[in-house]
């Protein structure tokens, strides 16, 4: 056995080992949802949570179900015997062998059954809404990290096209034919553009944190996104998705809410109905010494059937409060409807102006691209100053950030909405 147990031992380590020098998780955008939900926590606890509820509705049909308890007793009197009409009886020792089995059936036991398959399947909605928020996780800490490479590419861009005149200014000024502060002008733009891109480098690094904490990943773990950007702002998935509030978890769960609060005025109702029940009981006595004789029959049987009577109006109460509860259940899922349509028509049109936004960020941000290549050109061959040059640099850098929020804008507007439709 410690042979065996070793064996575990040096076998997990290596599993350990493996796990640790893994190669990076390769993943697509529905490769890494899915990989979310098969290691998310929360997965895990709502499974556990469905098989707890599962067991109850166990608990629920065993109420029904044949019940048997056995008993093993001995008793012994001091002194050992009493002296009844002048003669002494010796009074022996006793064990006692018992064994008691019963079954019992009524209409709330049913709904009860009833009532726990209902329950497992709340759970299960939960654990719906629970994916649905893993997977919303998922998909924008994967577009985050795209939009943050994408934001260093375009800020690496501008620094090599500006590097190369100042290159130019700099060999230029070394022979006289510029300026010096032209090249003084230049180096403090590429000082800026370099500050810019070691606070992109932390933000990928911060993106791919958050990415590995939504995925449920090691913190050591590292990821290559196969997908690139253009693939989800470059075709006809950017759009208002199209979708029903039917089909969202909250509402299927204040359906459900109808239907429980339904099942529990029928139970409230049965309060009214009969209890059947049977029991066999046998209690088997021994006499240690001197022989007894036993009073009472070993075996016995009992059938029963109870009704209820009166209670004083206390079931009907019951029954009065459950009908109430339905109506506040009916209540509620309006007034959350009412609310959901709101949120609808307001994520849409978070949705359309960040589509807007994005449009015209782009279209602005290529305009600025060809302005700062002309300029380039023109400052190469002198027809524009270091000032003129950089003034469009900078109205370069501020198209881009307008440009990387609105991806983020329409990334978390998308996102929201389809979270609303259930339709990660």
């Amino acid at each position: 056995m410690l042979i065996l147990a070793a064996g575990m031992s040096l076998c997990a380590t290596a599993q350990t080992d493996t796990s640790a020098n893994a190669g990076p998780l390769i993943l697509t955008l529905d490769s890494a949802k899915a990989y979310a939900v098969q290691h998310s926590k929360t997965m895990r606890t709502a499974d556990l949570n469905i098989q707890k509820s599962e067991w109850a509705k166990w608990q629920s049909i065993s109420n029904m179900l044949l019940n048997v308890d056995g008993s093993l007793s001995y008793s012994s009197s001091y002194p050992k015997s009493i002296d009844l009409m002048g003669r002494s009886v010796e009074m022996p020792a006793t064990g006692t062998l018992g064994l008691t089995t019963s079954i019992a059936i009524n209409g709330q036991m049913v709904i009860g059954v009833q009532l726990s398959k209902m329950a497992i399947e709340m759970q299960e909605l939960a654990k719906q809404g629970n994916e649905n928020d893993v997977k919303a996780a998922a998909t924008t800490s994967y577009l985050s990290v795209l939009i943050a490479q994408e934001s260093k590419k375009t800020i690496e861009d501008s620094r090599k096209n500006l590097e190369k005149s100042y290159n130019n200014v700099v060999q230029l000024a070394k022979v006289g034919m510029a300026e010096q502060t032209d090249a003084d002008q230049l180096k403090v733009q590429l000082m800026v553009l370099d500050n810019n891109l070691r606070a992109a480098d932390r933000n990928i690094q911060l993106a791919k944190s958050a990415l590995i904490t939504a995925l449920g990943a090691p913190p050591a773990s590292e990821v290559q996104l196969t997908e690139t950007l253009d693939y989800f702002f470059e075709n006809e998935s950017i759009d208002v998705p199209a979708g029903s509030l039917e089909s969202s978890v909250v509402m299927k769960q204040l359906d459900m809410s109808i239907d429980l609060a339904k099942k529990q005025w029928t139970l409230s109702r049965w309060a009214y109905g009969p209890t059947l029940s049977a029991a066999y009981v046998y209690s088997g006595i021994h006499y240690f010494g001197t022989a007894g004789f036993a009073m009472s029959r070993p075996h016995t049987f009992n059938f029963q059937l109870q009704v209820p009577i009166f209670s004083s109006g206390k079931r009907y109460a019951a029954c009065k409060q459950a009908k109430i509860d339905i109506d506040i259940a009916q209540t509620q899922r309006d007034q959350t409807l009412e609310q959901l349509q709101v949120q609808e028509i307001q994520l849409k049109y978070n949705l359309s102006n960040a589509i807007e936004t994005y449009n015209s960020s782009k279209e602005s941000l290529e305009l600025y691209q060809k302005i700062f290549k002309n300029s380039l050109q023109k400052f190469n061959v002198g027809t524009i100053s270091s000032n003129d040059l950089i003034t469009v640099n900078n109205n370069l850098l501020n198209a881009q950030g307008t440009y990387i929020q609105s991806l983020y804008q329409v990334m978390n507007a998308q996102t929201d909405l389809l979270k609303l439709y259930n339709n990660l």
